[in-house]
């Protein structure tokens, strides 16, 4: 992999954010010229603080065609992290708002992408394409069956349509694109505010800050499996290098732990003695939600490789000594 990209000129958008800071650190350390591009404009995003010295940054607004292009001037891969969502909760609060925004970067980016001669384009959709009676563990070919889980509606129907876009401009422009669909990734710099946050982090938060009892939204059987951010971020720049061709690739990890059992080891975890509150009048999303890497581990020799137990435990500690 390394020799792929030793040399290469490769802009990350979104790479001030929590998988975005991780690919530009795994891409450094392939070899990459690295051009992070981000929505902040005032101070040098904390994220990247280790790397200023090793990358160049742009401050752009993707929302714009004038950002898009900023992003995307010679650069011969183009890596689109940038993205509006968060919490179940924050997704169906703001559905319009999502879709609009996600629709919005997805069409200035490969447009921009497109006009630069960009070499390869990176097009991240997600998870939340698939419709919450999708097949367990579920194939790439149920991304357009029927609607995606209503908490996430809009942002399902923004990241289908970033797929619809680069099948599209592949055929017509020739425009070579990678799509990922990425399931479920925690870890250090994750995003901790509980306005926008996951599962994990909000469950961290609410533990190491002494929180009692601790809510969980739904009733904890629901089943989930969660991805490492550097196995997240490993599995992105494989896609991008390995396989271009505009097929929808899952990336995931095996291990399926319900979110009952996740709060509990994350308690353990936390040294917390609180007890759990089941708050079962707030959505929790579908039943169970498990990716099939068959694809993954075929077209791009991807498996997950941070066990869960050992991925909490480091979140914990980078938790307790950044925020």
């Amino acid at each position: 992999m390394t020799s792929f990209w030793n040399k290469k000129k490769v802009a990350i958008t979104g790479a001030a954010g929590f998988a975005g800071s991780h690919a530009v650190d795994l891409l450094l350390e392939y070899g990459a010229a690295v051009t992070a591009v981000d929505i902040s404009a005032n101070d040098w995003p904390k994220n990247l603080a280790h790397v200023k010295d090793d990358i160049r940054f742009i401050p752009a607004d993707l929302l714009t065609a004038e950002g898009a292009a900023k992003a995307c001037g010679d650069q011969e891969v183009v890596l689109n992290l940038a993205a509006r969502t968060g919490s179940i909760a924050y997704n169906a609060a703001h559905p319009g708002g999502v879709f609009r925004d996600n629709v919005l970067m997805s069409v200035n980016m490969m447009e921009a992408a497109r006009q630069a001669g960009v070499e390869r384009f990176l097009a991240v959709s997600s998870s939340c394409v698939y419709p919450p009676d999708a097949s367990v563990p579920t194939p790439e070919t149920e991304g357009f069956l029927r609607d995606p889980e209503p908490a996430n509606f809009g942002y399902g129907w923004a990241k289908r349509m970033l797929e619809v876009q680069a099948k599209t401009y592949a055929e017509e422009f020739g425009l070579a694109i990678a799509i990922v669909r990425p399931y479920n990734g925690y870890g250090p710099r994750d995003h901790f505010d509980p306005a926008v946050s996951h599962v994990i982090a909000a469950l961290i938060k609410r533990a190491v800050d002494g929180e009692d009892p601790v809510t969980v939204w739904g009733d904890g059987t629901q089943k989930r499996t969660f991805l490492h951010v550097r196995d997240f971020a490993r599995g992105l720049i494989l896609a991008a290098e390995k396989y271009p061709v505009c097929d929808p690739v899952n990336i995931g990890a095996d291990e399926e732990t319900t979110i009952a059992d996740l709060a509990k080891q994350i308690l353990a975890l936390a040294g917390s003695k609180a007890t759990l509150y089941f708050d079962t009048t707030k959505p929790g999303g579908q039943a169970r939600r498990h990716s099939s890497t068959t694809k993954a581990k075929d077209k791009l020799g991807f498996t997950a490789e941070v066990p869960l137990a050992e991925g909490l435990a480091e979140t914990i500690a980078w938790y307790r000594r950044n925020l």
